[in-house]
């Protein structure tokens, strides 16, 4: 299989990308319409993309942050709020990130928005979350190892769910996907969590859908020996019949692997 076909997790999914998106646009828009104002927009930057969405549980409640995917070229925190209304009913709050998309900025930007946005929750919010969750998608899962696991420094974000994330970009570098991202040799080395020392974070969980690519199972398997090898504690597992597009419904369904993994991490 060609490195190209590697990267494309569509080539193992059940159905293909454009689907999916369309899917989460729908979910997402039932959530909003169903909270009303109790999901808030919030700018956590002066750019029309820096914002998100939070929905707001008692005081003291868990936080869980998700980063949309997207080859960070497509998607939004619009479309990546499926979870909040279920969030709420469990007892904590959630907030679901935007950023500017490549080619529009750069990675590294899109990075620190991330990072700004982190950093926003943790001064902003009325809360004083007992445990934050930062958890993501794809891209996404890279964005939030970004802002947990990789981050220079961390004294808010106590877990992190990964799913299906890419944590060494060079092999990128030979593939369509950097067309629009534009990185270097260099870049990718920089921004890569797999070539970065490992921050301390509570505990990682890695997950990834039996019906992916052998390239987006290594990813996952070699960045968990990374975090262990670096002193985190990271759970790594493959969830039966689910696609690197349909594993993240059951990111806090309860009686999942899934659910359950991003719930312990939430409550401890």
């Amino acid at each position: 299989m060609s490195l190209e076909t590697e990267y494309s997790p569509s080539s193992a999914a059940h159905h293909p990308a454009p689907w999916y998106i369309e899917q989460y646009g729908l979910r997402s828009a039932v959530t909003k319409k169903t909270l009303g104002e109790k999901l808030q927009k919030f700018a956590y930057g002066t750019h029309d993309d820096e914002y998100l969405l939070l929905a707001q549980s008692s005081p003291n409640a868990p936080l869980l942050i998700f980063i949309h995917g997207g080859y960070w070229k497509a998607l939004s925190a619009e479309e990546s709020c499926m979870w909040a209304n279920d969030a709420l009913a469990q007892g904590f709050s959630f907030a679901s990130i935007n950023y500017t998309l490549a080619p529009q900025a750069s990675l590294s930007h899109i990075v620190h928005q991330c990072r700004t946005a982190v950093q926003w929750l943790q001064q902003h919010s009325r809360l004083t979350p007992h445990s934050a969750v930062v958890s993501g998608s794809s891209a996404g899962a890279h964005l939030a190892a970004m802002c947990s696991t990789a981050a220079s420094t961390n004294d808010f974000i106590t877990g992190a769910v990964l799913l299906s994330g890419i944590y060494d970009l060079r092999p990128l570098l030979h593939t369509t996907v950097n067309d629009p991202l534009q990185l270097t040799e260099h870049d990718a080395a920089l921004l890569s969590p797999q070539l970065l020392p490992v921050a301390s974070v509570g505990q990682t969980i890695l997950v990834w859908g039996q019906h992916e690519t052998a390239a987006f199972k290594a990813q996952s398997t070699t960045y968990a020996l990374h975090l262990a090898a670096g002193g985190n504690s990271a759970a790594h597992f493959e969830v039966n019949e689910c696609d690197h597009f349909d594993l993240i419904y059951d990111l806090i369904t309860p009686g999942t692997p899934l659910g359950d993994a991003t719930l312990h991490l939430l409550n401890t």
